[in-house]
């Protein structure tokens, strides 16, 4: 697959070379930014040539919240001219962006067996870019990490060299606020590490796999490191069990898990933008 051409992928994550080490000693992690994108960088003929494609995202519901912000988007932006749908039939009558379902939450595995057999199924032929991603309750503390990244790979691995003519993206696992007060700095304090600090710090050890994996060789949708950081730049970090990590941005969150409005339209921006640039199939 050839690489794109100019800035790199628009809402890939650009680490700096500094690290950042928990206040708790040991493991560290890098601390960036990622490139703000905006609608209107793109010249009218790139979004033209997005809206002949067929595309298809499987999803549960941060990436219905993310759809959501796409319709926004849309609705705003008439010139982006793009047909999304929930009806695979669509497909049949030009470009449209296809999203829905796939699996259950907290089954990873059988979300990517599911979107498998959407592409080698009644999807086959049919599709130019496809993806799909997991959900904060896919990747969590009790999580075999390794073990579901390696069959998220293995299936990818299988897909592409199946299905050559359509471009597959990558994602990386949302994220989730962290709470502060009292009680929490008491947990700290006994040495335990709350929940929620807990699976954030599993979803970036699948994150940073996915990274090391497809960053600079495979398209790859970063929406965790987008879901981190503020309007100004800054990241959205914390430090737990001698690590730090990232969070959701409180400001993007609806309930602390989910995307509100501001949140969904950052990400679908950022989304928009990734897609048009994308390269082409093999």
């Amino acid at each position: 697959m050839r690489k794109p051409a100019g800035r790199l992928g628009i809402g890939l994550l650009l680490f700096a070379t500094a690290t950042l080490i928990g206040a708790c000693g040991g493991g560290a992690v890098q601390e960036g930014a990622v490139l703000r994108s905006s609608l209107g960088e793109v010249p009218d003929s790139t979004w033209a040539g997005l809206g002949a494609k067929r595309i298809f995202f499987g999803h549960q519901s941060v990436g219905a919240n993310i759809m959501a912000g796409v319709a926004d988007l849309v609705a705003a932006e008439p010139r982006l001219g793009l047909r999304v749908v929930t009806d695979a039939a669509a497909l049949d009558s030009g470009g449209a962006f296809l999203h829905g379902p796939v699996g259950s939450n907290g089954d990873p595995g059988g979300k990517t067996d599911d979107f498998a057999a959407r592409i080698e199924g009644p999807l086959a032929g049919r599709l130019d870019v496809a993806f799909h991603k997991y959900c904060y309750v896919d990747v969590t503390a009790a999580t075999d990490v390794p073990a579901v990244f390696e069959h998220y790979r293995q299936t990818m691995a299988r897909l592409a060299a199946a299905h050559p003519g359509v471009v597959f993206v990558h994602v990386t696992t949302p994220l989730v606020t962290v709470p502060g007060g009292a009680a929490v700095s008491l947990k700290r304090m006994l040495g335990r590490t709350p929940g929620r600090f807990a699976d954030n710090l599993a979803r970036e050890r699948f994150n940073q796999l996915m990274r090391r994996t497809y960053a600079g060789r495979e398209p790859l949708f970063d929406l965790a490191a987008i879901e981190s950081t503020r309007p100004d730049g800054s990241r959205e970090t914390f430090a737990a069990g001698g690590h730090r990590a990232y969070a959701l941005v409180p400001a993007y969150a609806s309930d602390g898990s989910h995307l509100n409005e501001v949140g969904r339209r950052r990400v679908a921006e950022e989304l928009l933008v990734f897609l048009a640039r994308l390269p082409a199939s093999r």
